[in-house]
Order: C-alpha cells, then structure tokens, then sequence
C-alpha cells in the first residue's frame, strides 16, 4: 500500500494512504462513500487541488481523541499549578511596580 506524508499540513508528517483519500467534488457528492471509508479505514481523508484538505472521523473517533486532548490540558494545567506554588509570591502592588503600572 503506497502512503502518501503531507508535510504541508502537518508538523508531525501524519501518513494517510491512498485508499482512504477522496477529493473534495466526490466527498460533497457521494456521502454513501464516506461512509463506506469511514466504515473499512476509521478516517476519510478529503483532498483539495490535491492536497489533505481535512480529515473526516467517526464520531466515536472523534470523541475519543477530543477526551485525550481534555486530559493533556488538564494534565498541563495541573503541572502549572504545581509550579506556580513553590514560585516566589509578590503582592498586587508590588507586582504593579515591577510592571510600571503602580498607582500615583
């Protein structure tokens, strides 16, 4: 199976393969075969002038990595906060000073 690495749309040079690509005139055309794709390859990917245009998942898919992705924020927000705590604590009116945005 020939892959195709779209290094224009994606950092992390993602692999998509040529059975589960279709262009964009035939995803707005013909829905039964999207859902066939999504069906076989659990991704559709739609092409415009031949290149990835977007990425068509099953909801369930979808779901799944928007959990994931919630998660890491969480996580890193947690690690903020951990690292904030044992930061050096400055009171409003001199963090204003600091800043030059004291009171006069």
């Amino acid at each position: 199976m020939r892959n195709i690495v779209c290094k224009r749309c994606s950092m992390y040079g993602v692999k998509y393969e040529l059975n589960e690509m279709m262009s964009a005139s035939s995803f707005s055309r013909n829905m039964n075969k999207v859902a066939d794709l999504l069906r076989d390859k659990n991704r559709v990917v739609v092409l415009r002038n031949n290149n990835p245009e977007m990425i068509v998942l099953p909801v369930q898919e979808y779901e799944l990595m928007k959990s994931v992705m919630d998660l890491a924020e969480h996580v890193e927000i947690a690690q903020l906060i951990e690292e904030r705590k044992n930061s050096e604590k400055v009171p409003l009116d001199e963090a204003l000073k600091r800043l030059g945005l004291e009171d006069e």
